[in-house]
């Protein structure tokens, strides 16, 4: 059985080759390397679902405000319950 499927010579330095003009490519167009990895990333996490974009701050502020105000109407609707499980 031989090593490789292709029949010619050096096919382990294909996939390099390709890789290397595609980051030419990039460099010739201006993309960085730190941006090439940045968006490598973002890409992963974005894909597997561990990624999602911050809140903004003063959104988040105003609907934690929201629900600590639902929570108070609630309490003081349902009164204290532990006094009636005795």
């Amino acid at each position: 059985m031989s090593r490789h499927t292709f029949t010619f010579r050096y096919v382990d330095v294909v996939p390099m080759i390709g890789f290397a003009l595609i980051f030419l490519w990039l460099w010739l167009i201006g993309i960085s390397g730190r941006d090439v990895r940045k968006l490598c990333a973002q890409a992963a996490l974005t894909v597997t679902g561990y990624l999602r974009p911050r809140p903004d701050p003063a959104l988040e502020n105003a609907l934690r405000a929201a629900f600590a105000d639902l929570d108070r109407d609630l309490a003081g609707i349902l009164g204290d319950r532990r006094r009636n499980r005795q």
